[in-house]
């Protein structure tokens, strides 16, 4: 009887042991599974899913700032940035919190203070973790986008150079292009305060830096009109235009009164025309023909007609100027002519689609299908893990 009690009590004990020594290896195997699983769903884009498992983990490991930090930066991605600032700043109330998680946490909280327009607050916290790890290639980014949005456009400049000494290929060239609309914005600071030699040089240093941004060849265009360079300015403005089609509304009334003020109407007129031949963008074609049409009529007109199958606002265009020269006919012919809805795109894997299907051919998502006007940067699709074969 004793034995068979003392056997009792060993089995007891060995299973109590073995649970104490296996529970903890369990919920670490378990916990492991988790974060594997929210790789995925993250690379699957189903933000709600690893949004749902980030904050369970949250509850069974309140004590790991990591899952809090990566729970911060989704709420920003999600738009609920109150709650990503109020994740951020329990984190960094915690007094034994590693400087490097510490860092991530300042970081963080920049951006949240940056998606809130929050510019000043948004660059003290970013300053405060460039002081703990000044070559953190990310915080250097943040805190020059924050500086541009501040409009501290030399200390962006400034940070924007250190980031590019820190990497290499792409980002190197990014980084380049950051230090050229920095310079651009000194150039356009420098020549509301009547410094046109110092914007000049600065604009060129930004032309070198990023010669395919329309913003820098805006400034550039500006300054060269202030400065009286007429060809240079008449340059800037087809270059501008081009680079960035959905401004040509704002930039080509621009380049025509400065033109019309100074006398190069002419010339001006050359370059719109020479544009007009060769873009397919019917935002372009449609600000540029209103003021091409006034000596060039027949040329806007057919510049419209190539593009008005694909862009309600090139028809109504072309209706207008028909209508303006007596042509009711042809107007009335345009303006019964269907318009082509514009092309398709899937918003996950980016391919094109003939016609609207709720399934993408290309990578089998469902529902991801929008119209290329229509989608915008935070356009998400449901993933493939909730069930879609």
């Amino acid at each position: 009887m004793m034995w068979a009690l003392m056997l009792v009590f060993a089995l007891a004990v060995g299973a109590a042991g073995g649970y104490v020594w296996g529970a903890p290896r369990r919920r670490a195997i378990d916990s492991f599974a988790r974060r594997s699983r929210v790789l995925y769903e993250l690379a699957e884009g189903d933000l709600d899913n690893v949004a749902l498992e980030l904050e369970q983990l949250a509850e069974t490991e309140p004590g790991d700032a990591t899952v809090f930090l990566a729970l911060g930066a989704l709420d920003r991605r999600r738009g609920r940035v109150d709650r990503a600032k109020a994740i951020h700043r329990t984190v960094l109330a915690s007094a034994a919190l590693p400087a490097e998680q510490r860092v991530a946490a300042l970081v963080g909280l920049g951006r949240d203070l940056l998606a809130q327009g929050n510019e000043r607050a948004a660059v003290g916290a970013l300053v405060r973790a460039i002081s703990l790890a000044p070559r953190s290639v990310a915080t250097l980014e943040s805190l020059a986008m924050a500086l541009e949005h501040a409009g501290a456009w030399e200390r962006a400049a400034a940070a924007w150079e250190r980031h590019e000494k820190l990497v290499e290929g792409r980002r190197r060239r990014e980084s380049r292009q950051g230090r050229g609309h920095a310079l651009a914005g000194q150039a356009s600071v420098a020549l509301a305060d009547g410094d046109e030699r110092k914007a000049r040089k600065l604009a060129e240093r930004a032309i070198e830096l990023a010669p395919d941004s329309g913003h820098v060849w805006t400034v550039r265009a500006r300054v060269e009109s202030a400065a009286g360079d007429r060809e240079l300015a008449i340059e800037g403005w087809q270059r501008a235009w081009e680079a960035t089609p959905a401004a040509a509304g704002i930039l080509a009334p621009e380049a025509w009164r400065w033109a019309s003020a100074n006398g190069p109407v002419e010339d001006l007129l050359e370059r719109m025309l020479a544009t007009l031949r060769a873009t397919a963008s019917s935002e372009l074609v449609v600000a540029l023909s209103e003021f091409v049409a006034r000596q060039h009529p027949d040329q806007a007109a057919a510049a419209l007609e190539r593009v008005a199958a694909g862009s309600a606002s090139a028809t109504l265009a072309l209706v207008r100027q028909r209508l303006a020269r007596g042509q009711r006919d042809g107007a009335r012919e345009a303006a019964m002519r269907e318009v082509e809805a514009p092309p398709l795109i899937c918003g996950r894997c980016g391919a094109a689609a003939p016609k609207f299907k709720f399934r993408c051919d290309h990578c089998g998502a469902w529902d991801s299908l929008a119209n290329r006007g229509t989608m915008h940067a935070g356009f998400q699709v449901p993933s493939l893990v909730r069930g879609a074969p």
